[in-house]
């Protein structure tokens, strides 16, 4: 006679408790850093803009903005930008100097 066990639950398979939606978590769980590229994502401005205000190359905001979306649980930007949305008090101000007006992009 097989014994069945049940299956695992899934926040024990997703881990942390965080839906796959990632609905639950927390901005807490970011570094200060990735809570800077966030905010700017927010505020609609590109890789490269938040770059210039971080003093970063645009290439290491995608990689910010990545493991941001990895400790989140978020599988797209428009995920990713729910959950900040909802959490926004939480992200810092980005101090927009003349390097994104130079770019073109008027300030949000």
């Amino acid at each position: 006679m097989a014994v069945r066990a049940d299956p695992p639950k899934e926040c024990a398979i997703r881990g942390l408790g965080r839906s796959r939606s990632g609905r639950g978590s927390s901005l807490d769980a970011l570094s200060s850093r990735e809570r800077e590229v966030v905010a700017g994502l927010v505020r609609g401005l590109t890789n490269r803009q938040i770059g210039a205000i971080l003093g970063i190359s645009h290439r290491t905001i995608e990689i910010h903005r990545a493991r941001a979306m990895r400790k989140l649980g978020a599988a797209s930007l428009s995920a990713l930008l729910e959950i900040a949305f909802a959490q926004r008090r939480q992200l810092p101000a980005l101090d927009e100097g003349p390097a994104v007006a130079r770019q073109g992009k008027t300030p949000v």
